[in-house]
């Protein structure tokens, strides 16, 4: 099985499959009020742990739709959301108990835009990024270079970077961002790297920049097989930067391996059940890194017993220290992709690979005996899981080692768990998106 969607998209599938795709869903009756204190919170139809009738409801507004951009995170206690205004975007970032606004950016005019490019005319994304005690917002978007800079890179991403721990109703980005791309060969990815905002795109090769959300720097890796000077240049070919540390970068090969170098490599932080010399005999190296999140990362590894069979793993990214492991017959995304976390922390999934990375132990998830596979979407705190299938249908996994149950059909799926409740997305088919809190039971 690979798992090719990200747990917002995987949970948005799910609510249009359900038929919640737009509209007021759900009843009135016995609703608390919103957010603002004059609208009834309507009754939605949520797994039997959440209370389909307590909490806050919020419909930013119409937004473009791109499969490598998502509007809205749940982070540190919030959700922060991308709403249009005027004649662009602003970021507004509220208490994710009650909803109550903590503040609202300034009104970011996004590049001009090719309707016919990758990804859709307009589309913004907001990703977060923890550097240190700190945590950041990064609004961004993809738009044509209008510099007149003579250059293969005619397009150019623009970034918004914010603290999270911001006040006020027009906060300014700490630093406003551009960083030249080509995008003739794919859109380009933007995703929490670890120590700083990172950017991919390919361009005759794989090209990285790195956004240091503390500082603004941009750190550009046009060539990664450079930062390994012990690699002959067979096997560092296709090289790529797939994450970064405070010590610097960690360098991916297209057949395996990873590597932080003069840091932390991948024969010194694999798990139990994983070959770990150097190279396997077709050339191909072990580990590949899946995915990072709050300061942690997911890796993939080939099983040493048989070929077919896989290793993951949880790591902490700075010091690569193994967090927890365990045995998973899925290969999982074509390319990194972000973990789901746990509101703590204390839990980290990505597809179907589920950690307590306090416990030290991971279960899977995967296809087995009949059972469809399960992609995680949201996980709270003590395990109890929430993802779909393959085929869109809602599950919830037990904490424990408990069987995967089927949610009755309309079920919302949680794109979020959130201290006291859950995040639900739902998006309309005018584009329409609606973002809902249910309180835990």
């Amino acid at each position: 099985m690979r798992t090719t969607r990200t747990a917002l998209a995987a949970a948005l599938a799910a609510v249009l499959l359900a038929g919640c795709g737009s509209g007021d869903d759900g009843e009135r009756d016995g609703a608390d009020r919103g957010p603002d204190g004059g609208r009834a919170t309507p009754r939605l139809h949520v797994p039997p742990a959440f209370d389909g009738t307590r909490g806050w409801d919020e419909e930013p507004g119409r937004m473009p739709s791109a499969t490598d951009a998502e509007p809205v995170v749940a982070v540190g206690g919030t959700v922060a959301h991308v709403e249009p205004s005027g004649d662009g975007y602003a970021v507004r970032v509220r208490d994710a108990a009650t909803g109550e606004v903590r503040w609202t950016s300034t009104v970011q005019r996004l590049p001009v835009t090719d309707p016919d490019a990758p990804g859709g005319p307009g589309a913004p994304g907001l990703t977060a990024v923890r550097q240190g005690d700190r945590t950041y917002l990064a609004l961004w978007a993809v738009g044509e270079r209008t510099d007149g800079a003579l250059s293969e890179e005619k397009e150019v991403v623009r970034i918004g970077v914010y603290p999270l721990d911001a006040s006020g109703d027009s906060v300014a980005p700490l630093h406003d961002v551009q960083v030249p791309v080509n995008t003739q060969e794919g859109s380009v990815q933007a995703r929490d790297g670890g120590a700083g905002l990172l950017l991919s795109w390919r361009s005759a090769g794989e090209h990285r920049a790195v956004v240091d959300p503390g500082t603004g720097r941009v750190t550009r890796y046009d060539d990664p097989a450079a930062l390994i000077p012990d690699c002959d240049s067979a096997m560092c070919a296709g090289s790529a930067v797939v994450a970064v540390t405070p010590e610097g970068p960690v360098v991916g090969g297209t057949s395996g391996g990873i590597r932080v170098p003069g840091g932390w490599s991948g024969e010194d932080i694999a798990p139990e059940g994983v070959e770990t010399g150097r190279t396997f005999v077709s050339g191909e190296q072990n580990g590949t890194l899946a995915g990072v999140r709050d300061g942690m990362f997911v890796a993939r590894w080939r099983a040493a017993d048989t070929a077919d069979a896989y290793v993951w793993s949880a790591h902490d990214l700075a010091s690569g220290r193994l967090l927890a492991s365990t045995v998973c017959d899925d290969d999982g995304p074509d390319a990194p992709s972000e973990p789901v976390a746990s509101p703590k922390g204390t839990r980290l999934a990505l597809g179907a690979v589920l950690f307590d990375v306090e416990a030290g132990t991971g279960r899977c998830l995967a296809a087995e005996d009949g059972r469809p596979g399960v992609t995680v979407t949201a996980v709270t705190d003590d395990g109890t899981a929430y993802g779909t299938t393959s085929a869109g249908a809602g599950v919830v996994v037990p904490k424990g080692a408990g069987t995967p149950e089927a949610l009755p059909g309309g079920t919302l799926v949680p794109a979020a768990a959130l201290d006291e409740g859950a995040l639900f997305v739902r998006r309309g088919d005018d584009g329409t998106l609606r973002l809902s809190v249910r309180r835990a039971r």
